[in-house]
C-alpha cells in the first residue's frame, strides 16, 4: 500500500509538506502543491481517514438530517446542492433519512449517530416550508436548518422567499395588464400560505389596486406534506359566477394549478387564452407536462442548498431566518388572448 512517504520520496519534497498539502494548507508553495497532488495521483495514494482526524481534530464529514426531504421529488434539490458544495471543498456528506412523524426518539438517535462520527457540522433539511422541534444537543456543533425554522432553538435557517415571490408573480399578471385578479390560496394551514397571500396584496397595493377588491378563495385544505384535498372546481364556479369575473388567476401551487387546467379544460376555456394562469413552486413532474406551458415561481431549493452548507464550512451563517428568492420559469400561460 502507498504510503505518504511514497508520495514524499516522488514528489522530492518533506513528508511533513505532503502532509500540509493533503489537509489543504494554502501556505504551501503552488508549485509544490502541484507536484504533491500529481504524485498522489500517479501513485494512487489514499490518505487515512482516521489518522488524518486525528491529526487535524476535523473528520470532513458534514451530517445531512433529511426529514423526509429525499423521499419528496421537489425537494431532492436541497441535497443536490449541499452534495455539490460539499464535494467543492473536499468534504464527505452523511445523509441520514428522518420523518418526523416518527417521533423524537427518532430524530436524537440518528443525531446521536452522526455525532458518533464526529461530523464537523450539521445540516437539518425539510420536505416543505415548516416550523420544525429540534433536539436542543443540535447546538453542541455547527448546525443550520434549510426549508424550515425552530423558534426553539437559536439555530440560523435558510426558507424561501414566499412573500417576494408572490409580488414577483402579481407583477407578471399586472404588467400584462390584468386589474382582476384571483388567488388561489394553498392549504391554510402551510406556513407559505400567509406569506404568499400578503405578498399579493404587497403587489396590488403598489399598482394602487385595494386588495380586498381581488378574491382570495383557498382551493386545498388537509394536512399540509399529508393528505389533501383540492377545492378548485368549487373555487372556479364561485368566481365564474362573479358579477366580475376574473382575468387571471394567481394559483399558490402547481398542483391547485394542473386541477384548474383540468377545470378550463372541462368549460373549453385555455389556460393563456382565455384566463391568464401564474403559480408557484415549479414541481415536477406537473410544471413541465402541461401545455400551454406553466409560468411559475421556482422554490429556490438547490441554491438553499448550496447556501446552506457553503455557510456551515465557512462558519459565518447569520443569526436567525435568512429568506432566498425564488427564480421565474416564464411559459405561455401568464399571456392572455
Amino acid at each position: 500500500m502507498v504510503s505518504i512517504k511514497d508520495v514524499a520520496r516522488h514528489a522530492e519534497t518533506s513528508f511533513k509538506t505532503v502532509s500540509r498539502v493533503i489537509n489543504g494548507d494554502q501556505r504551501v508553495n503552488p508549485a509544490t502543491r502541484e507536484r504533491v497532488s500529481e504524485a498522489i495521483r500517479a501513485l494512487g495514494y489514499r490518505p487515512h481517514s482516521g489518522a488524518r482526524m486525528m491529526r487535524s481534530n476535523q473528520s470532513r464529514i458534514i451530517g445531512f438530517l433529511s426529514d423526509r426531504v429525499t423521499t419528496q421529488p421537489h425537494s431532492g434539490d436541497i441535497l443536490r446542492g449541499a452534495q455539490q458544495m460539499a464535494d467543492a471543498h473536499g468534504r464527505l456528506l452523511m445523509l441520514f433519512n428522518i420523518d418526523a412523524d416518527a417521533g423524537d426518539d427518532h430524530r436524537r438517535r440518528a443525531f446521536e449517530l452522526l455525532m458518533e462520527q464526529r461530523v464537523d457540522g450539521l445540516l437539518y433539511a425539510c420536505d416543505y416550508h415548516r416550523e420544525v422541534t429540534l433536539p436542543l444537543e443540535m447546538q453542541q456543533l455547527p448546525s443550520l436548518l434549510v426549508n424550515g425554522f425552530s423558534t426553539t432553538t437559536a439555530l440560523p435557517a435558510l426558507v424561501p422567499d414566499e412573500r417576494l415571490a408572490a409580488q414577483q408573480a402579481t407583477r407578471l399578471l399586472l404588467a400584462e395588464g390584468h386589474r382582476h385578479i384571483a388567488f388561489l390560496a394553498p392549504n391554510p394551514r402551510s406556513v407559505a400560505t400567509p406569506l404568499r397571500v400578503t405578498g399579493f396584496h404587497d403587489a396590488l397595493l403598489e399598482a394602487g389596486i385595494e386588495p380586498s377588491s381581488m378574491p382570495v378563495i383557498t382551493a386545498c385544505v388537509g394536512t399540509p406534506g399529508g393528505e389533501e384535498e383540492y377545492l378548485v372546481e368549487s373555487a372556479m364556479a364561485q368566481l365564474m359566477t362573479a358579477e366580475t369575473p376574473p382575468t387571471a388567476i394567481l394559483c399558490g401551487q402547481d398542483r391547485i394549478a394542473l386541477q384548474l387546467y383540468l377545470v378550463l379544460a372541462r368549460r373549453g376555456l385555455g389556460p393563456g387564452r382565455d384566463l391568464a394562469v401564474v403559480s408557484f413552486d415549479d414541481q415536477q413532474p406537473i410544471s413541465g407536462a402541461l401545455t400551454p406551458s406553466l409560468t411559475t415561481m421556482a422554490l429556490p431549493h438547490l441554491e438553499m442548498g448550496r447556501q446552506a452548507m457553503k455557510l456551515l464550512l465557512d462558519g459565518n451563517a447569520p443569526s436567525g431566518t435568512t429568506s432566498i428568492p425564488f427564480s421565474t420559469v416564464l411559459g405561455q400561460s401568464h399571456r392572455h388572448g
